[in-house]
């Protein structure tokens, strides 16, 4: 069907007061996308300068020389400008061009040539270039000298190089705002390596201090200052303030690769792909308009912008696209010391670590002693969940570079992704006492020093902390019987069981309110809105109302038991587990049907041929084009999941998990274990998908027209469409009998202007569209509004059914639970009263109302022991309300 009749026909619908057919909605999902995902955009100041630095190049006093001298420091230079050999070089290093021909010309000044040598992976050449020290030199040659002795593997030697700065900084010989720049950035690659010699926030705002006086009172028009406050707050994990100052340098130096780069590193961290991706096309737009040749070949791929592709790649799980961005430059500038660490990491994120280490072996031969590729490798393995890997790495790099705070940092996030918060009060301590302005270790400490205080709750297979002293005591002792049930179902061999038992017992946080919640998850790889599973640990929040919540009420046994499926899905793949995969197993596993919102998104996708491929998939979850691709990719992923159980077994599945866990892709392991292509596998999906959706009266027949083929849905202007009678219909049912959208079309006229009360003839009309189309809930809705209605208790039982299809679809209101509590009690049946009461009870654990609720269906059913249960948490839910006590006592008294 084509999507201009899809419209005409939701048109026609609503005219006739139907509400059936939703297709646009999007479903409610258990999670979200990570907050930090929302797209930044790349800045304006890529192209812009400020108005300031405008007049300064049009002041009539200038000389075209110093005309020419301005423009090209500041990045707005003309074709004539690069003519001068050292203007050319300082162009081509400004965009980070540092193979160009313009910076190996011998009349290039030394400074770009020996920068840009030592940009290549050059040390020793970058040494020569600068030849013999004469005297006193500039902090930018120092700087250049300690990091090209750095890189050599002579720590020692760069911090007594370094060491100079300080000297130069107490004599007061630095003036210039350029040279007190590289002066600060020199400062803080010495106190990376020996450690702040006093008081470390002091350093810091000392350095800090030195950047702000050259901003504010020496050059306000220099670049350099603001690049390297963007490079200090970067450092200490400052994004806000790190972006501001890199835009900022923008403004002075429209072209700066420097700033550019930042601003793609930190839209990779933060999961804005598509902001990053068109910074790195940018950077080579830049750098292949130095030749102004107008040929149009595309632009040389640049360090930077390689730099950004191959962290987006990593970040996106896909190991090999990060190889494929690095090769041009390192084919080019082999020994370029950055891309051979991202090439370390793409090895060790494809899990080939004998190859890693080789390449570990190749970079320390290189530069012996360095920390950074093992840094680089284990921040890689611990985002993709690689603890005790990446653990090991993080000691070494540690071990390497002991005065920096960095590693430290992140080995102490990754123990409290694993679990073992003391080591990693012990780490964050340390990289607070070297750093103490990183935010994030400040809010890891501050979340394991919470959790010492947390009680727990032992079960066979679980550790449950909560907040002491807080209502939240009454979840965590109804969670122990409800999560045992949950591992059975998870681990068992079931359909959509894991078939797998955690070594270790997993640790449930239930954290107060979305604040805690927040810091708790603040270093993971994904943020969700109420729960995330770190592997060990699965971090709830609570599910209660107020300003402090994110979410309210909501089925927290279901979001758990999504949650449980991944921390299962990863102990047994090692944590290797497809993306999607693991998605389309936890939300098969919430046992929960799919409701019409989720019924409508596939349709969509499946009539419009939208519907992902096996690698389409994976990307929708961090890199959604449109506000519906993640929705679409949970759904899609489940419905996928359900097809291969049916059509290859249950064991299908678990063998797919396998493979991912011995590193195979999502393609490779599906052609291995299910022996399709994943075209075949798509194309019989399709068919399959299809003959749900006929079956559901989601789609028509082929051999079916459309509403816009029987009808004339087209309108003058002035003139509603013409709504066809029920007369009608009724003709074109007889010849097209079970017409899905005929029948919703019939329910709407039907139905239009009704009261609460519906007539024999609506019910009966109602009921059959159940038949034909069950998935649509407002046909239940509208029943079970009806039989709510009555007076007569034995009419309000009839609304039990289509109350219990509703219930099962719902997941932030207890209402429809508590109802059917009520009803099943009325009815005689305490078991089911029972079970729908706790079912409210648990989606609003500290709503007083439904613990008062469940107390009446308690007593009706005469189970006092669940009565005097619900009126001890009511105690503590309302310890001012003395009636609970009261009843709690007399309750006693009655049942001794």
């Amino acid at each position: 069907m084509r999507r201009t009749k899809r419209i005409s026909i939701a048109c026609l619908l609503l005219i006739a007061g139907s509400t059936c057919i939703a297709q646009s909605i999007e479903p409610v999902e258990l999670e979200h996308a990570h907050p930090a995902a929302q797209r930044q955009g790349v800045p304006d100041e890529l192209g812009n300068i400020t108005q300031a630095l405008k007049e300064l190049l049009s002041a009539p006093y200038l000389s075209d020389e110093e005309r020419s001298v301005l423009r090209v420091d500041h990045g707005v230079w003309k074709q004539d400008d690069l003519n001068n050999p050292e203007f050319a070089a300082k162009a081509a290093l400004a965009v980070g061009a540092f193979d160009h021909p313009y910076l190996k010309n011998p009349q290039a000044h030394p400074f770009e040539r020996a920068s840009a040598a030592l940009n290549r992976g050059q040390p020793q050449d970058a040494i020569n270039i600068l030849g013999e020290r004469t005297g006193l030199e500039p902090p930018s040659y120092i700087l250049i000298r300690a990091s090209a002795l750095e890189m050599l593997g002579r720590p020692d030697d760069a911090i007594r190089e370094l060491q100079q700065l300080e000297s130069l900084m107490t004599m007061d010989i630095v003036s210039r705002a350029d040279e007190l720049a590289s002066a600060v950035e020199g400062l803080m690659q010495l106190t990376r390596l020996q450690g702040p010699q006093g008081d470390a926030k002091q350093e810091y705002q000392n350095l800090a201090k030195l950047l702000a006086n050259a901003r504010d009172n020496i050059d306000r028009l220099n670049w350099r200052v603001r690049l390297v406050e963007a490079k200090l707050l970067y450092a200490h994990n400052n994004y806000q303030d790190a972006r501001t100052a890199a835009i900022e340098t923008l403004r002075l130096h429209p072209r700066c690769a420097q700033a550019a780069f930042l601003i793609g590193e930190m839209s990779v961290d933060s999961f804005d792909f598509d902001s990053a991706e068109e910074i790195a096309d940018k950077l080579d737009l830049i750098a292949s308009e130095l030749d102004f040749s107008d040929e149009q070949s595309p632009p040389v791929p640049t360090l930077y912008a390689a730099m950004i592709r191959a962290r987006i790649a990593l970040r996106r799980k896909e190991p090999t696209l990060a190889e494929l961005a690095l090769d041009p430059i390192l084919i080019t500038m082999p020994n370029q010391r950055d891309a051979l660490a991202l090439n370390a990491a793409a090895s060790a994120a494809g899990f080939r670590m004998s190859s890693t280490q080789r390449l570990l072996d190749q970079y320390d031969a290189l530069s012996p002693g360095s920390p950074f590729a093992t840094m680089r490798v284990a921040s890689t393995l611990a985002e993709y969940r690689q603890y005790t890997t990446a653990a090991e790495v993080f000691r070494r790099t540690i071990e390497r570079a002991p005065h920096w705070a960095k590693p430290r940092l992140e080995l102490g996030l990754l123990l409290v992704q694993a679990g073992l918060d003391n080591e990693a009060k012990t780490s964050l301590n340390e990289a607070l006492k070297l750093d103490p302005f990183d935010i994030r270790a400040q809010n890891s400490l501050k979340l394991v020093t919470e959790l010492a205080s947390y009680a727990t709750i032992e079960t066979d297979h679980f550790i449950i902390r909560y907040k002491p002293d807080t209502t939240d005591i009454i979840l965590a002792q109804e969670m122990p019987t409800i999560l045992e049930r949950i591992h059975d179902r998870v681990a068992s061999d079931v359909p959509g069981g894991v078939d797998f038992e955690p070594t270790q017992k997993t640790i449930i946080e239930l954290m107060p309110n979305h604040e805690w919640f927040a810091v708790r998850i603040g270093g993971m790889p994904s943020i969700h809105t109420m729960a995330a599973s770190t592997g060990p640990i699965i971090a709830i929040e609570a599910p209660r109302e107020g300003i402090k919540s994110s979410v309210g009420h909501y089925d927290w046994a279901r979001v758990l038991q999504h949650e449980y499926t991944h921390t299962v899905n990863l102990a047994r793949t090692k944590n290797r587990v497809i993306h999607w995969m693991t998605e389309a197993n936890a939300v098969y596993n919430e046992d929960s049907p799919r409701d019409s919102r989720t019924w409508a998104l596939l349709t969509d996708a499946y009539e419009n041929n939208e519907l992902f491929d096996l690698e389409e998939i994976n990307t929708a979850f961090v890199r959604p084009k449109k506000p519906t691709d993640r929705s679409l990719a949970y759904a899609q992923g489940a419905w996928m999941f359900e097809y291969i159980i049916e059509r290859y077994g249950t064991a299908a599945p678990l063998a797919i998990f396998d493979a991912s866990a011995a590193g195979r892709n999502a393609v490779d392991a599906f052609e291995e274990t299910l022996s399709v292509t994943p075209e075949s596998f798509l194309t019989e999906f399709r068919s399959w998908a299809k003959q749900q959706l006929l079956d559901n009266g989601l789609v028509i027949p082929d051999n079916y027209p459309d509403l816009t083929e029987l009808f004339d849905t087209q309108s003058d202007a002035d003139q509603p469409p013409t709504i066809p009678t029920l007369k009608e219909i009724d003709a074109l049912l007889v010849k097209y009998p079970d017409h899905p959208q005929l029948i919703t079309l019939q329910i709407g006229i039907a139905l239009l202007g009704s009261n609460t009360q519906l007539n024999d003839s609506q019910i009966s009309l109602l009921k059959h569209a159940i038949t034909i189309r069950p998935t649509d809930e407002s046909f239940h809705q509208r029943l079970a509004k009806h039989y709510l209605a009555s007076e007569s208790i034995e009419n309000q039982l009839n609304a039990i059914p289509f109350l219990e299809y509703l219930d099962a679809r719902e997941i932030h209101s207890p209402a429809l639970a508590g109802e059917l509590a009520l009803l099943y009690a009325q009815s005689d049946q305490p078991e089911l009263a029972i079970a729908k009461a706790l079912r409210a009870v648990s989606i609003a654990p500290y709503d007083a109302d439904q613990r008062e609720r469940a107390a009446q269906v308690a007593l009706i059913v005469g189970n006092t022991q669940q009565a005097i249960h619900q009126l001890e948490a009511l105690i503590t839910l309302e310890p001012d309300r003395e009636i609970h006590q009261r009843r709690l006592e007399a309750l006693k008294k009655l049942n001794p």
